[in-house]
């Protein structure tokens, strides 16, 4: 298994908690964890949190999606982890380049998942 960055993104612009959830995508086995099971394990390692994931089944050439959040000092970064169809890699993008329509939808869901998860 191998990570991808989106092509038109330059790398140097990727935040920090971006680059470390490559780094731990990378080193999961994926054959053995699976989709889930390997996010789940990069997540746990930079502190990041599932939102939620989604069986895509080749739309857009992806398999799978996560929607997930990175906390960065004082706000969150939200990104799309992707399972390709034709070659199983595994990608991250931010949610801002992302050219996959469920990406619009993530700001709201975790706003969503904040409002049920506060005491009252």
């Amino acid at each position: 298994m191998h990570t991808l960055a989106p092509e038109h993104e330059d790398r140097a612009t990727r935040s920090l908690e971006l680059v470390e959830l490559e780094l731990a995508l990378k080193h999961q086995n994926l054959l053995a964890l699976g989709f889930e099971g390997t996010v789940l394990e990069a997540l746990e390692q930079v502190n990041g949190r599932l939102l939620f994931k989604l069986r895509l089944d080749g739309v857009d050439d992806c398999d799978w999606v996560a929607a997930v959040a990175l906390k960065e000092q004082s706000h969150e970064t939200f990104a799309l982890i992707t399972q390709e169809s034709e070659s199983g890699s595994i990608g991250v993008e931010p949610i801002e380049t992302s050219h996959l329509p469920v990406a619009g939808i993530v700001t709201a869901f975790a706003g969503l998942i904040s409002t049920i998860e506060c005491p009252r």
